[in-house]
């Protein structure tokens, strides 16, 4: 009978060990949040050799995103801007440099807390340096659905395995431990805000350790000198990228204010959008955009654009980056052809630290426009070495 009731016991521990595992990022469904990303990335590339002259390409790309969740209400500004410097292979050839940029800005209203319906609006401005004006274009439109940003709960997985490693906790935490954890880190900004920048530290630390006090998991009465510094190296020296899930639809009606001639005849536009996230384990991350738009003028021309990525952690200082891009251009014109074009690259991504990372990329380009020796019939194949800077 002791022994009957010993191996219950042990099968009952072992099962709340599991149990206590098994939290998914999924289970974060917290949608109070901020995050704010700046990415400074350049790249060059030359060739010479059975060619008249030494060709390079040279670009610098800059990107800033952010992003402010409520249970009303969803703020996004997105921010970029590219630089290229070229020249051909063929002697006379000439260095060309071209420029652009964008700003888009929205907001997504919920019309309850605990609703999916919600009311957008949307801004878009674009910038060509080979354009004679901007592009300004304004939108509202109604949606459903939410994406939740559980990077919090993922950066509490990374801190537990730290810490665990080097024998700061023991313990096992359940599901609402995990999840009181992630309420902290994700209330960083807000320590931030209160204590400022160079002092919300310890405080920030101190939530976290009541937190783990509460739970019971510290092999000590405290966190001590060495938990805290592991807590600091894992979420300011170890990149950790945004973990998202959830799904939302738009659609809704704009009006091209001005095209990049300078001209515009105030035409409205139909837009629809979908976006679908989901993280695959604590590493692995996928996340699909679908977009469709028409501007409603004498020649009706559509796009449908798909952009599918997936990008998985293969250790804390490699990311494995894959995309593919479909963009379909249908021309309203009868004389012109639709344009499709597919898009494929996979990157690897080595952090040399948490801000400074340098990237290796292979790409391959197919363009689909029925028009023979336009210089893009055959399959073009890249690669790419780039230094990317964290700038935020």
């Amino acid at each position: 009978m002791k022994n009957k009731f010993a191996a219950l016991s042990t099968l009952s521990l072992l099962s709340a060990a599991m149990s206590a595992q098994a939290i998914e990022l999924t289970d974060y469904q917290i949608p109070d949040s901020d995050y704010e990303e700046a990415f400074l990335q350049g790249s060059l590339n030359t060739q010479s050799g059975n060619q008249d002259q030494t060709s390079y390409d040279a670009n610098l790309n800059a990107s800033w995103q952010a992003v402010s969740s409520s249970m009303m209400q969803t703020r996004r500004i997105q921010a970029g801007g590219l630089a290229e410097v070229s020249r051909g292979p063929d002697e006379g050839d000439k260095s060309v440099d071209n420029s652009s940029g964008s700003l888009l800005a929205g907001v997504d209203n919920y019309f309850k807390a605990d609703s999916p319906w919600l009311w957008y609006g949307s801004g878009e401005l674009g910038y060509l340096s080979s354009a004679e004006d901007p592009f300004v274009k304004a939108g509202v439109g109604i949606g459903y659905g939410r994406v939740i940003n559980a990077t919090p709960l993922a950066k509490v997985m990374r801190i537990e395995e730290e810490l665990r490693e080097h024998g700061v906790i023991t313990g096992r935490l359940t599901d609402a431990q995990y999840l009181a954890l992630a309420r902290v880190v994700g209330r960083e900004d807000q320590f931030r805000s209160q204590y400022g920048a160079d002092e919300y530290l310890p405080y920030f630390v101190a939530a976290l350790e009541d937190e783990l006090k509460a739970a019971g998991v510290l092999s000590a009465h405290s966190l001590g000198a060495i938990g805290a510094l592991y807590i600091d190296r894992v979420l300011n020296d170890e990149p950790i990228g945004v973990r998202k899930h959830g799904w939302i639809a738009r659609v809704g009606t704009g009006v091209v204010l001005q095209d990049y001639t300078g001209e515009s005849d105030n035409d409205p536009t139909l837009d629809a959008s979908f976006e679908y996230a989901v993280p695959y384990g604590f590493k692995g991350q996928f996340v699909d955009l679908l977009s469709y738009s028409t501007i409603f003028g004498d020649n009706v021309d559509q796009l449908v654009s798909n952009r599918m990525s997936y990008t998985y952690e293969l250790s804390d200082r490699v990311d494995w980056e894959n995309t593919w891009l479909l963009d379909y251009q249908i021309t309203g014109d009868d004389e012109a052809e639709d344009i499709i074009t597919n898009a494929l690259a996979s990157t690897f991504r080595y952090y040399l630290s948490n801000r400074l990372s340098a990237g290796a990329t292979v790409s391959a380009t197919q363009v689909e426009d029925n028009i023979d020796d336009n210089q893009n019939d055959d399959l073009s194949v890249a690669t790419l070495f780039d230094i990317r800077y964290r700038l935020k």
